[in-house]
């Protein structure tokens, strides 16, 4: 059983519910995921607060909208649009929530382009929901990326945005981590699969 703070549980099972009435599969990414993952299992210290970061499995832009629509819409919406299309807010706890898209909707070449003509890489997400791992919150499952997936993915976004928070993350990881060799191990081989 998961531990976490009461106001991200309480987005977590939401989404979840969310997306099972659509029969669509997510995945959390992210800070989040490595609190739950990391900080959580080892006992580390990490951030106090975090918003939430989740990545879906659709197969177009329909089944996005669809989903976008399941949380904001109807007579009491649980989330609330922003500006930016895939960012949301919990309405009960202020918590926002970015939403990307996977699957089918980045062929062929893992992007996607959000309404507002902006591109995003999407590289490495198929891959990191293959090995995600399951947690659960109240007997409520869910996937969850893993260490080495989620050091890949942090790579491939430092290499994009060039922020400092994905090296920092990379950082932290690799710095607490105690059993370097098979992280290093397996990240390498997350790394290989992704270069053709």
């Amino acid at each position: 059983m998961c531990k976490i703070e009461d106001k991200q549980k309480q987005v977590l099972l939401d989404i979840k519910s969310i997306a099972d009435s659509l029969q669509l599969s997510i995945m959390l990414v992210g800070a989040g995921a490595r609190v739950l993952v990391f900080d959580n299992q080892l006992k580390i210290p990490g951030r106090g607060t975090f918003d939430l970061d989740f990545a879906i499995q659709v197969n177009n832009w329909l089944d996005f909208q669809a989903f976008s629509r399941a949380m904001t819409e109807g007579l009491s919406p649980l989330f609330k649009a922003t500006k930016v299309s895939h960012k949301f807010i919990h309405i009960s706890t202020d918590t926002e929530v970015d939403i990307v898209p996977f699957g089918t909707i980045g062929q062929p070449n893992q992007q996607i382009e959000w309404s507002d003509g902006n591109q995003m890489n999407i590289l490495g997400l198929d891959e990191a929901f293959a090995t995600a791992e399951a947690r659960k919150i109240e007997e409520v499952e869910f996937k969850v990326i893993n260490i080495s997936a989620f050091l890949v993915l942090k790579l491939f976004a430092w290499n994009d945005r060039k922020a400092k928070k994905d090296l920092e993350d990379i950082y932290f990881i690799l710095e607490k981590y105690n059993d370097d060799e098979r992280v290093f191990s397996e990240l390498i081989d997350e790394l290989s699969e992704e270069v053709i």
